[in-house]
């Protein structure tokens, strides 16, 4: 990334923001390359023993889910000293990474929505059922359009799971041995709302799923109105708690 020195004050926070999503996105490939070979090469190999009826697509996006709250947690939490270190202020960092968790959030889910449907003309091509494991049975996404609305929200979950990894890393930093207790609630109402939305079996925790009780009769566009609400307040948070940060001085 460019040096903070060598940036213009005003455009600096939006050139880190890209600068760090390009070295994020640049550092993880190979984990990337790996887990996309192995959702489709894996059900060739299984397909000799087993019949293929579920999407190894749907549980890869949802592992970039996790994946993505790691990352949003783990580069704030270090990159708070090191960059306040360089020169940057708090405010500045807060923009930096609403920048990086947008642009992050948008690559890999414009990559989980291409896989989708790559997937689809995959299975078409080899006979295969493109299901997910529901609540009661498994359930085939049927056309094409209801696989591409079956993707599309993927980035708006990405972007919560962002927010969500982001808060936790700072107030972590920010209250040290306490901070990382904020995982619990977070993950209960994130967690909760993405299982909603295609009301599917949870993919993690089963107890932090249980908000998903009272979800049962939303429909699909409150649920996803939900999500961007708690993504927001999820970032807005994340901010405020960064900004709130206290300075200390370096320890001989």
């Amino acid at each position: 990334m460019p040096a903070l020195q060598h940036l213009t004050l005003p455009n600096r926070r939006f050139t880190l923001g890209l600068g760090m999503a390009a070295e994020g996105l640049n550092y993880f490939k190979y984990w990337i390359l790996a887990a996309v070979a192995i959702a489709f090469l894996g059900p060739l190999a299984l397909s000799r023993y087993n019949e293929i009826d579920l999407s190894t697509w749907f549980y890869t996006a949802n592992v970039a889910k996790w994946f993505t709250s790691f990352v949003a947690g783990g580069f704030l939490y270090v990159l708070v000293p090191n960059m306040i270190a360089a020169g940057m202020t708090r405010r500045e960092l807060s923009v930096v990474m609403g920048v990086f968790g947008f642009l992050w959030s948008a690559a890999l889910g414009a990559l989980v929505v291409a896989g989708f449907l790559v997937e689809r003309v995959y299975y078409d091509a080899m006979g295969w059922s493109q299901g997910v494991q529901g609540d009661d049975a498994t359930t085939v996404i049927g056309t094409w359009g209801e696989t591409a609305a079956f993707a599309a929200v993927h980035p708006l979950m990405y972007l919560a799971y962002f927010a969500a990894g982001a808060l936790v890393g700072a107030a972590a930093y920010r209250w040290q041995s306490s901070g990382w207790l904020l995982v619990f609630p977070v993950l209960v109402v994130v967690f909760s709302l993405d299982n909603a939305v295609y009301d599917t079996e949870p993919f993690g925790p089963a107890w932090a799923g249980v908000l998903g009780r009272f979800m049962d009769d939303w429909g699909r566009g409150l649920v996803l109105t939900g999500v961007a609400v708690v993504a927001a307040g999820l970032a807005i948070a994340a901010r405020r708690i960064l900004i709130d940060i206290p300075l200390h001085s370096k320890k001989a």
